[in-house]
């Protein structure tokens, strides 16, 4: 005979069956005597901790949400403890929660609008530690952990990265130092009122998010707080004492059995760049690849043998033009991406999968299957690396998928903006990317983050990020920096030695990128 586990994490966040009276107090009666386990530096009162996860509304990240959640009740934590960002967007109406800043601001009104006045649960020893959906936690060490620092003073815990060379997702800036929110990390009640207070004081202005633990550390360092690096506890892997570490969310993913067949890759280029890039793309990942792949441009080119190349200016015109849709003003290609999309949905249907790279995106396309595959096509998806503008305190802004390192529409999505009447680019070279964006917040489409797709090259971001994050499934631009000098020949070498060492560095395959799709999958 077995005996049930205690907790059914499928279902103990859901669903409760009725409870008799005594039910009903026991648990609030443990409860109430584990807290007492979970001791502060002040005087020994009990911690309050709440874990923000960063997760999504998909059944993988939901999966990892369970685990978590059942991890730390059975710990003695109440389950109200875990807070999903899919479930706080709904509750504060504000889908730029994931820069964190707004997360705080909002969370922090919301709960002294409850009465978060009055004295805490903690005797002030409240803590608020941030997750990746697949961050794990021993509720022990972390209380052990927080503990020994008094959260009534402002404290900025977890594994600290400092970035060896210049990055231009940190603005090129090598300090401050930033969490690696894999590996979570820990901001104290004492921080929590200095960040409202400086919000109150000057509030988030406008501007880009692109890696928000990076933004929040760089806000935290203009308010005089730092990062205490604490990676015996905040860490990489798990090992003892590790109060946190990071896991890989693949354990939770499903698979829907997608055949390659149902995807199509579509490669935004032009004729400038056909003897360029073209050679490239092929020999890295397009000629071997499972999935059909077709080069959509503003005029024909038949130098590579089976690269199919498709001439989209009898049909579209001044749309792919790039003197109009590519100007040094704007650079955007706004329309010549909508004449993609139309293109994509009058001659090409009968497709689950639509993605959409630039010329100069290295794609991993077994991996690219594998994520399609753990996602539910006959939904309007909006897919790829996350971008976001204008994430205020009050303003939610706006999400976008940033297509240099590949986006990815279902059929849904692709029929969605397609028929969209009011979806019209302001100009032709206006940004496609933050364009799409606005239109799909318009339809009610919410991005859905892969991190697997990079907009830059892998010197842009730190090891330790690299080696926890999701498998690559792109990486964008060649980084081939050389002088104005150096010949075609040396920067054509350039490219292909760069990517050639990402392909074996990063791909975690051999010499042959495009396996079948059915060894990944």
């Amino acid at each position: 005979q077995t005996t049930a586990p205690p907790i059914a994490m499928a279902t103990f966040r859901d669903s409760f069956r009725p409870a008799s009276h005594l039910e009903m107090q026991f648990p609030l009666i443990v409860g109430v005597l584990l807290s007492a386990c979970f001791t502060g530096a002040a005087g020994g009162a009990p911690l309050d901790i709440g874990f923000y996860v960063r997760s999504q509304d998909f059944p993988h990240h939901r999966a990892a949400l369970d685990e978590l959640t059942a991890t730390v009740v059975e710990a003695g934590h109440p389950h109200t403890s875990v807070v999903s960002m899919a479930d706080a967007q709904q509750e504060h109406g504000h889908y730029g929660l994931w820069s964190y800043l707004p997360w705080i601001w909002k969370s922090e009104q919301a709960r002294s609008s409850q009465g978060g006045k009055r004295r805490a649960a903690g005797g002030g020893q409240r803590w608020i530690v941030f997750l990746e959906p697949a961050t794990m936690v021993d509720p022990k060490v972390l209380s052990d952990t927080l503990a020994g620092f008094d959260a009534k003073e402002p404290w900025y815990l977890g594994h600290a990265l400092r970035d060896s060379g210049l990055s231009i997702i940190h603005h090129y800036q090598q300090d401050p130092e930033y969490p690696l929110a894999h590996a979570g990390f820990a901001i104290s009640a004492g921080l929590l009122k200095k960040i409202v207070e400086d919000l109150e004081a000057n509030p988030i202005g406008g501007g880009q998010q692109i890696e928000p633990v990076w933004e929040l550390a760089n806000r935290l360092k203009k308010i005089s707080v730092r990062i205490k690096d604490l990676k015996k506890a905040f860490c990489v892997e798990k090992a003892a004492g590790c109060a946190t570490w990071a896991t890989s969310i693949d354990r939770h993913r499903p698979t829907l059995g997608l055949k390659p067949e149902s995807v199509l890759i579509a490669v935004k280029t032009v004729g400038k760049f056909h003897d360029v890039r073209i050679p490239l793309l092929q020999e890295f990942w397009a000629e071997t690849s499972p999935v059909e792949v077709l080069y959509l441009s503003n005029e024909g080119y038949d130098g590579i043998p089976g690269a199919k190349v498709v001439d989209l200016s009898g049909e579209f015109g001044d749309m792919v033009d790039p003197s109009k849709e590519s100007t040094k003003q704007g650079s955007g290609h706004c329309s010549k991406m909508v004449a993609i999309l139309q293109y994509l949905h009058r001659h090409q249907p009968g497709r689950k999968w639509y993605v959409v790279t630039d010329d100069d995106t290295l794609l991993n396309v077994p991996r690219l299957l594998r994520v399609l595959d753990s996602h539910d096509h006959g939904k309007a998806v909006y897919m790829g690396e996350r971008y976001g503008w204008n994430h205020m305190q009050q303003h939610q802004g706006t999400n976008y998928v940033t297509t240099g390192g590949g986006m990815v529409l279902s059929a849904e999505a692709l029929r969605k903006i397609v028929e969209c009447s009011s979806c019209q680019c302001r100009a032709p070279d206006a940004s496609d990317d933050m364009s799409l964006g606005s239109w799909f917040r318009g339809l009610d489409v919410e991005v859905t983050h892969e991190e697997g797709f990079r907009q830059s090259e892998p010197s842009n971001f730190h090891e330790e990020v690299l080696k926890v994050s999701d498998p690559p499934i792109s990486f964008h631009r060649f980084g081939a920096r050389l002088p104005g000098s150096a010949s075609k020949e040396e920067f054509a070498k350039a490219r292909r030695d760069n990517w050639r060492a990402w392909v074996t560095t990063y791909f975690k395959q051999s010499e042959k990128v495009g396996k079948s799709a059915s060894e990944e999958l």
